[in-house]
C-alpha cells in the first residue's frame, strides 16, 4: 500500500510525538471507528497532544472499497482540499486551517482512503445558520447593520479570489461560515472546498457560476437592494453602473438556465 502523509509545518512535531507519521496511522486514530463503508465520514472531536494541549478537529475521511480508477494519477478529493485552503491564505481569505491530508493507495496508484484534518473554528455558525439566528430580516437598525456588514466583508474575497482564476466551485452559504465579536463585527471563514481550483479557460462560466451559487440562497433571504449591494461591492463599484447591471442579469440568466423557476432580481 502506497501511503502519503502531509502535514502543516507547524504541526509536525507534535503528530511525530503521537507517531502519527503515516496516512495509515492518523486513519487508526481517528478513522477505523467512524468509517462507513464507503463514501464521505465527517467527524468532529478532540486532538491531545504530548505538552497537554488540544484542538477540536474535524476528520474528513474519503473511503473506497473498491479501488478508485478514477484517482489515478490525480489527487485525491482531501489532499486538493488541504491544497486550496493554502490558495486562500496566500489570497488573505480567511478559512479553516487545515493541519494534515492524507491518502491511501494499492501498487497501481488506485486510491482506496484519503482524509483532510482541519482545525475547528471557535463558535462558529454557518452563514444560513447565523442569518437566521442574529438578522433574520431588516426589521431594526442592527440587523440591517450587521447585514450589511457581511455583504461588504464577502463580495471583496469573491473577488479577490476570481483575480486570482481561482474558483470555489461550490461557494453555497453553508460553505461560509461566521464568528461575531462582543462589538457584533462578523467574521468570515470559507470551508469545504474539495472543487475548487485555479482556470483561465472558461473563466467567466466558472466566475458566474461562483455568484449563482451565493445568490441562490441569497434571493430567498435578501431583498433586491441587498443582492445587488453584494454585485457592486463585489466590482467595486459604488453605484448601480451598467456593468452592475449586465452582471446581475448574467447571474440570472444562468440560475434560469441552471434551476429553473429561479426568482430574479425584481
Amino acid at each position: 500500500m502506497r501511503d502519503l502523509l502531509i502535514v502543516d509545518p507547524a504541526y509536525r512535531r507534535r503528530f511525530e510525538e503521537l507517531a502519527l507519521t503515516s496516512a495509515a496511522a492518523v486513519i487508526r486514530l481517528l478513522g477505523e471507528g467512524n468509517a462507513r463503508r464507503q463514501g464521505t465520514a465527517v467527524v468532529q472531536t478532540t486532538l491531545r497532544f504530548w505538552d497537554g494541549s488540544s484542538e477540536q478537529i474535524f476528520f474528513k475521511q474519503y473511503i473506497y472499497p473498491a479501488p478508485a480508477w478514477t484517482f489515478v494519477g490525480r489527487r485525491s478529493k482531501a489532499r486538493r482540499e488541504f491544497e486550496n485552503y493554502a490558495a486562500f491564505q496566500r489570497m488573505d481569505i480567511p478559512c479553516a486551517q487545515a493541519l494534515a491530508c492524507g491518502e491511501l493507495r494499492d501498487k497501481l496508484g488506485r486510491l482506496r482512503r484519503a482524509f483532510i484534518l482541519t482545525r475547528a473554528v471557535p463558535e462558529a455558525q454557518t452563514l444560513i445558520e447565523f442569518v437566521q439566528a442574529r438578522c433574520p430580516r431588516r426589521t431594526s437598525a442592527a440587523s440591517r447593520k450587521l447585514r450589511r456588514e457581511i455583504i461588504t466583508r464577502l463580495a471583496p474575497m469573491v473577488g479577490r479570489m476570481h483575480r486570482e482564476n481561482f474558483f470555489h466551485n461550490d461557494l453555497v452559504w453553508r460553505n461560509i461560515l461566521i464568528t461575531c465579536s462582543q462589538q457584533d463585527v462578523p467574521e468570515l471563514w470559507w470551508i469545504d472546498c474539495p472543487r475548487g481550483r485555479f482556470a483561465s479557460l472558461r473563466r467567466r462560466r466558472l466566475q458566474v457560476k461562483d455568484l449563482a451559487l451565493l445568490d441562490k440562497e441569497g434571493v430567498r433571504r435578501c431583498s433586491r437592494a441587498e443582492r445587488l449591494a453584494f454585485v457592486k461591492a463585489y466590482l467595486g463599484r459604488s453605484r448601480l453602473d451598467a456593468e452592475v447591471k449586465r452582471l446581475a442579469k448574467t447571474i440570472l440568466s444562468y440560475k434560469r438556465r441552471r434551476w429553473r423557476d429561479e426568482p430574479g432580481f425584481g
